[in-house]
């Protein structure tokens, strides 16, 4: 039977620390130790010792930490696990219903992602919830099982634990206890609640791509029926509880009609209301109209752009708009057609903006340049250039970044965003975004599952690349209809929440400080701070400046 150790060895999550292990401890008995959330825990890691945990967040935000179970040599059978309230001396409480326990489900990776210089092996990765989060009752009937769950002899377990502190949580120190069952084993945790409050619409905008078929193929749903549009409602929102903006769904907006012009429901706007502000909506593509916007079809696009525009401006989402122009134009051809279709969109209908997935310099001069063209510029982080990217803002237009792939020239390498590159690569870009000033972060899909077939045991999503668009897993698998978040999405989440603390610190007038503190951590696209032990020492110091 697993008994408590006596031993109190504080790890705050602001600070990583490499605690004694113990050999002996693992192989005679089983046990369970804290860690931080940007450690990854293989199954047959040495258990270490740490028997409490500190963690700190402000109001309005999730904070997650990580138990991990060592079965020692024994193994054990039926674990479940329960979290506590967490309470305050002076009497405040944040209900256990804010506290969310995950498993950790592990895939093997057999052959690494490109640039990957991790060893292959097992990685914990899909977070699948030890409760159903829509029903409150343990889940069933998948593939695979979340409580009760076993631990083999000599294996690790990890546990994700997620604390949300609600807005209007008071500020302090809370205790709380997860208890292990049926060894009767409880861990005692604590949570600085520091007194300040993220806002509920992120600062960073994004478009993470949208779900089209591939939720419904893999949740065995039809196209539009009404368990299809009850998945990609949960898929939105579980982007936009990450901070994420989901695409809004077509039947939501207003219909247009062969001529252009467009049709407003009363009952279809509410609904689109009620999405806009349920989900904190920071931005969303409009499109051209028919298959020759600029030629034969350019009446009927401009009458669809001055309507849109209108009705858009009616509701106060006319700065939200934008169109996605073209996706990485590579060739004079498709450079020219930027122009043109820009041209349209600018004359048509000056206020909505044009998005387009290029930087400022051309990667030949002989294509042109799309300066007066692009309102907003994503760069790839590899092309990612200092001053060009500085004119651009000086001159009024926005600049997002984003990523793919492992693509850049060799030894420069940026945050990679494959299963098989340390957790801090999720957590970073959004550090380097606001040292630059960068308004948001694009990503082409999260739920490329296609390739795979099987997500849940096959990690090369995308050709050779391990967890590529894929940063859900369909939760039909562990019998959710609804999405299983990954390991990575969550630190995509920390670190906008990071930004916010950066946005927050600047805003109280300490701009300078804010800059000071990003360029310790983020300093270019490739050249960030590796210790994650060091990231953590900076955001507490923010959080410290902005609780006083």
């Amino acid at each position: 039977m697993l008994k408590c150790v006596n031993i109190v060895f504080a790890i705050f999550l602001t600070l990583i620390l490499k605690p004694s292990i113990n050999p002996l401890f693992a192989a005679e008995k089983p046990t369970a130790y804290f860690i931080d959330s940007l450690t990854r825990i293989s199954p047959d890691d040495t258990p270490l010792t740490n028997t409490t945990i500190s963690i700190y967040a402000a109001k309005n935000e999730y904070e997650p930490y990580q138990i991990v179970i060592s079965g020692g040599s024994g193994g054990l059978k039926n674990i479940t696990m329960s979290a506590s309230p967490l309470k305050s001396k002076n009497g405040a409480t944040i209900d256990s219903k804010f506290i969310t326990l995950y498993r950790e489900h592990y895939l093997e990776i057999k052959t690494n992602s490109p640039k990957s210089s991790l060893k292959p092996g097992w990685y914990p990765d899909a977070l699948i919830p030890l409760i159903n989060p829509y029903t409150g009752e343990p889940l069933k009937g998948g593939r695979f099982s979340a409580m009760p769950f076993d631990v083999e002899p000599m294996k690790n377990q990890p546990i994700w634990v997620e604390v949300y502190v609600p807005p209007d949580a008071s500020s302090g120190v809370y205790e709380g206890v997860i208890t292990i069952s049926p060894l009767n084993l409880k861990l005692n945790y604590t949570l600085t609640v520091w007194n300040f409050k993220l806002p509920d619409k992120p600062s960073l905008r994004s478009n993470f791509g949208s779900f089209g078929s591939r939720i419904a193929k893999s949740h065995k749903a039809e196209p539009n029926t009404d368990l299809y549009r009850l998945l990609e409602y949960r898929y939105s929102e579980a982007l936009a509880q990450h901070r994420l903006s989901p695409l809004i769904p077509s039947y939501l907006m207003p219909q247009v009609k062969s001529d252009g012009s467009i049709a407003i429901d009363d009952k279809t706007i509410n609904e689109l209301k009620k999405w806009m502000n349920e989900f904190h909506i920071t931005g969303f593509p409009l499109r051209l109209i028919g298959s020759d916007p600029t030629g034969k079809d350019r009446e009927r696009s401009t009458r669809y752009l001055r309507q849109m525009y209108d009705f858009l401006k009616s509701n106060g989402w006319e700065k939200l708009a934008y169109i996605y122009v073209l996706d990485e134009p590579n060739d004079v051809e498709a450079y020219e057609q930027v122009r043109k279709r820009a041209k349209l969109i600018h004359e048509a209908q000056p206020g909505i903006k044009v998005l387009c997935t290029e930087q400022p310099t051309p990667q030949k001069p002989e294509w042109g340049t799309l300066v007066g063209s692009v309102d907003i510029w994503v760069p790839l982080w590899p092309l990612f250039e200092e001053k060009p990217i500085a004119e651009r803002l000086a001159a009024g237009e926005e600049v997002w970044s984003y990523t793919a792939l492992c693509q850049g020239e060799k030894g420069k390498d940026t945050p990679f965003w494959q299963i098989d590159f340390p957790l801090l690569n999720y957590r970073v870009p959004s550090w380097i975004s606001y040292r630059y000033g960068l308004h948001g972060i694009l990503y082409w899909t999260t739920v490329y599952w296609e390739q795979a077939k099987d997500v849940w045991t096959i990690p090369a999503t995308y050709r050779n690349y391990n967890g590529e668009g894929s940063l859900f897993y369909p939760g039909i698998e562990v019998g959710l209809d609804g999405p299983v978040a990954s390991m990575r999405l969550k630190q995509i989440r920390e670190g906008i929440e990071d930004f916010e603390y950066l946005q927050l610190l600047s805003e109280s007038g300490n701009s300078s400080k804010a800059q000071q503190l990003v360029r310790e951590v983020a300093r270019s696209w490739t050249d960030w701070e590796k210790d994650a032990k060091k990231l953590y020492n900076i955001r507490m110091q923010i959080g410290n400046l902005l609780s006083k």
